[in-house]
Order: structure tokens, then sequence, then C-alpha cells
């Protein structure tokens, strides 16, 4: 068995940064093959390239019980191997292990004015706005037609809140906290759920700091989703001179689509106090019932029968994508998991699409332009649906104002 031939004193002191499962996910991550296992002892890997050349006495040992004697030796030196040949050093390849299939999104501060230091009370209300953000996607991902975001959550969303979420490494010189959604398997054809909760925050974070500019339309949609990510970043409107960059870091596996956002989104007092007066006067121009309904904790309801529904021929609609993302009770009965809303008018229209199409809408949705969609439309107690196609590439830009 493989034994590194380096010096492993860099690499004593990353042992209890890193847990058994999290090398052993990395590995498979990575493409490396478990040769052989000894059942709560060790774990044998080999690299790609010994799998190539059927070279197995070059395998990898991973120790698992850590009430061994030799243990943090034994992983020390694999620790080593694994830089090696991958050419890191400790801290390099700390990172790539830790976040190999975990999506990161980073709370850069920059104080204002004098000081090299940020007040801890702020710092603390940071990481709540990161943990608030996850919380309240993953809800919206398990359920994307909640607009109540109280304590009830289903064992999909509680699993990976407790096991999905972590706070990474800070980065050395800077007041940077990252926090990461592990992606998860994929399930079927579908992104894994990590992934899915990250996209929608993506999305829905590029809406709301649009909202920040100035002459942002009052009449811009607001999705109860977008407006609880705005509502979630009050805290900030109390904090000093602080100004906030969000940026998100997509891990290799699985690849990240290529139109979801990847520059930062800054967020000073200012802006995060704009936000605030915005989210309360769309939260007043509701009616009371539905203000009740977005302020009050979620509680379990029954859901009155849909009495008359009307349907309408095949017609065109054109409007502005208000929201996005996957709901993962369609693909139970068969259907396209993913969906966007459609605003046209004073009305919403909520329409099942497939891959490409929500590839296209997210673009479209990105740069402000209006979309077209043809189908049959259903006018119900619960909504407006349409069931069709997007009309790629004829679809008129969406005039933003400065």
């Amino acid at each position: 068995m493989k034994l590194a031939k380096l010096d492993t004193g860099a690499f004593r002191p990353l042992v209890p940064s890193v847990s058994v499962s999290m090398i052993s996910d990395f590995l498979h991550e990575a493409g490396w093959v478990l040769a052989d296992e000894r059942e709560g002892l060790a774990e044998y890997w080999l690299s790609p390239d010994a799998v190539a050349d059927g070279t197995e006495d070059d395998a990898y040992l991973l120790p698992l019980n850590d009430g061994m004697r030799d243990y943090g030796r034994r992983l020390a030196e694999l620790l080593a191997g694994l830089a090696d040949y991958f050419g890191d050093d400790a801290s390099q390849l700390l990172q790539r292990i830790s976040t190999a299939d975990w999506d990161t999104l980073l709370f850069r501060v920059s104080p204002v004015g004098p000081g090299e230091s940020v007040p801890l009370a702020e710092a603390a209300s940071i990481l709540a706005v990161g943990s608030e953000m996850l919380r309240l996607s993953a809800l919206y991902t398990d359920n994307p037609e909640r607009t109540r975001w109280g304590s009830r959550r289903s064992a999909n969303v509680a699993d990976y809140l407790r096991d999905g979420v972590r706070l990474g490494h800070t980065r050395q010189g800077s007041f940077v906290f990252p926090v990461m959604s592990r992606t998860g398997p994929w399930q079927g054809s579908r992104p894994p759920f990590g992934r899915r909760v990250m996209m929608n925050l993506a999305a829905a974070l590029d809406r709301v700091h649009r909202w920040t500019g100035p002459g942002a339309h009052e009449r811009e949609g607001m999705s109860p989703f977008e407006t609880a990510i705005a509502k979630s970043l009050r805290p900030l409107a109390r904090a000093g001179d602080l100004s906030l960059q969000l940026t998100f870091q997509w891990a290799a596996n699985p690849p990240a689509p290529a139109d979801i956002r990847n520059s930062s989104l800054a967020f000073d007092v200012s802006a995060v106090r704009a936000l605030d007066r915005r989210t309360q006067q769309a939260t007043e121009a509701l009616p009371r019932s539905t203000q009740d309904d977005l302020l009050a904790p979620e509680r379990t309801a029954l859901r009155s029968p849909l009495t008359t529904t009307r349907r309408h021929p095949e017609q065109e609609l054109t409007g502005e994508v208000i929201a996005i993302g996957v709901d993962d009770r369609n693909a139970a009965r068969g259907e396209n998991p993913y969906f966007i809303v459609l605003r046209v008018g004073e009305s919403d229209y909520v329409m099942a699409v497939n891959h490409d199409e929500y590839d296209y809408a997210l673009r479209a949705r990105t740069d402000g332009r209006r979309v077209t969609a043809r189908g049959e439309v259903s006018i119900h107690e619960g909504g407006r649906t349409i069931q069709g196609s997007l009309v790629r590439d004829q679809t008129p830009s969406l005039t933003r104002r400065p």
C-alpha cells in the first residue's frame, strides 16, 4: 500500500479539521476508486491514474478508527500523499477537500472609516443573515408555493439544514465569512437539492439587488420568496458603517449552469434600509388577509377545493419573469420539475418549463428581458396557469429605468 514519502509535519495540524467522511466523499467525487475496505478500520483508494495503469499496489490508506494508536500519523501520511498528488500545500489541500462538493456564499465585510476590526455584534448578525437566507431558500425549494416562513419544515429541509450547511474557513487578512451548502447526490436527472437551494437563492438575491438601484420601478414584481430574502437583510440596517459584498462560488460537481450569477452583489447600510422600506410598502399594499399570511408563523391549514376552473384557448402572453425555481412535487407526478412565474399586466401565471426553457427564462430575467409564452390558460381559485411552451427570440426587451 502506498505511503507518502513527504514530510508529514505540515499536515498533522490538519487532522482535527478533516473527518473521515469528508475525505471519503472527496475521493469519491474526485473520481477515485475504493479498491478495498476493512470495516471500521480502513479504506484503500486508487487514484484515476492508478486505475488507468492497473497499478493496484499504489492504493492510498484512509484510517477509519480514530481510536487507533497511530491514527493521526496514518491520516497525516494520507494527507501528505494527496497533497503530493494534487500539487497542493497544506492549506490548499484543506480548501480542496472541504469545498469539493460544496457551493459557497461569501460574505465579505468592508469596514468604512478608520479601524481594522468589525464589531462582534455586527459580525454575528452577518452570520445570522447567511443562516436565515439558506433556511428561506431551502423552504422555498421544497415548496415554491409557500408564502409563510415559520418553523414548520419537511424532513428533507431539516436534514439539509442540519447536515448540509457549514461555516467555512475565513480567508486570511480579510473579513470574509464563507457559508457553505453541500450540493448533495444527484436525484435522477435533476440537480441535487443543495444546488437548487443555492440557485434559487442566487436568482432571488440578484432580483433583490436590483431593488436597491436608484429609480427602481415601483411596480417591479416582488414574489413572497424574494420579499422574505430582502427582509432577511434587516439586521444589517442596524449595523454601523459597513459595506457587504455577496459572492457565489460554485462547486465543480455538479457543474453549475453558465448563466447563474458569479459576480459580487454589494449592499451597504443605505441600500439595506431602502430595501426595508420597499418591503414594508409592498406588504402594506397587500390585502389584510395576505399580510397576515406573510407575517404570521406557519400553521397547518386545509385548502378549500377548487370549485371553478375557466380554460381559455391557446394564446400568447408576454411579460416579466418574476420567479423561477424547481418543484419536486411536479417530478413526483412525472412532470417537468422546473417552473417560472410570468407577470403579465396585473396578473401572475405559473408555467411548468423544461430544462432548456428554464435556462432561457433565467437568462432573460438576468438581462431584464420579457419572455413570451404560448399555450392554454387556466384560471381558478388557486391562481392562473399556462400549459404550453416559451417562444424563443421573439420577445421585446424590458425597458429599465435608470
